[in-house]
């Protein structure tokens, strides 16, 4: 079977390609990116070792190019409990409609979620971080016995003194002295 003339491998950016024609022929398209390929992402922290293996499947609705997507892989963040790595699994679907119309960005035709781009120069990698963006975790951390073995002890082992505070308990004191 021979590959649509917009997917190309070796194309200049090798993440933008010809939707249309994509869609038209109803091509599966899959990437892997790393953290280095994905700048915004690093800049939401991910690290090095973070891995994510995206498939795009083209088609049309209603004209336009749809997009069935599933992200897989894992991201390392900082553990916000822990403050070392911690491989945080992404699993994401998801379905936009490419749209070079503003106005109908607000509609949501068949479940699919309407995005503005060229789709002749439809950019693959942009799609994943914005997905991934999407999928990543409020706040990252490990599960709790794993931060309890990297040496942080879990709320319940830490006695009373240690997380009780008292910003005035020695206000009378002061105030007596007077």
């Amino acid at each position: 079977m021979s590959r649509p003339q917009g997917v190309k491998p070796g194309n200049a950016a090798g993440h933008r390609i010809d939707a249309t024609i994509a869609a038209r022929a109803g091509t599966t398209v899959e990437r892997t990116f790393t953290a280095a390929d994905l700048p915004r992402l690093r800049d939401a922290g991910a690290r090095d070792g973070s891995k994510l293996t995206v498939q795009f499947q083209f088609s049309e609705f209603e004209g336009r190019v749809a997009i069935d997507g599933e992200l897989n892989g894992a991201v390392v963040l900082i553990c916000q409990r822990c403050m070392r790595p911690v491989a945080m699994p992404l699993q994401e679907q998801f379905q936009v409609l490419v749209t070079q119309n503003e106005a109908e960005l607000d509609q949501e035709p068949g479940g699919y979620e309407a995005i503005l781009a060229d789709p002749a120069r439809f950019d693959l990698l942009a799609l994943t971080e914005d997905q991934a963006l999407l999928a990543l975790p409020l706040v990252p951390r490990h599960e709790s016995e794993e931060c309890s073995e990297a040496g942080v002890a879990a709320p319940e082992e830490r006695s009373d003194e240690e997380t009780r505070q008292r910003p005035f308990g020695n206000l009378r004191d002061l105030l007596r002295k007077q």
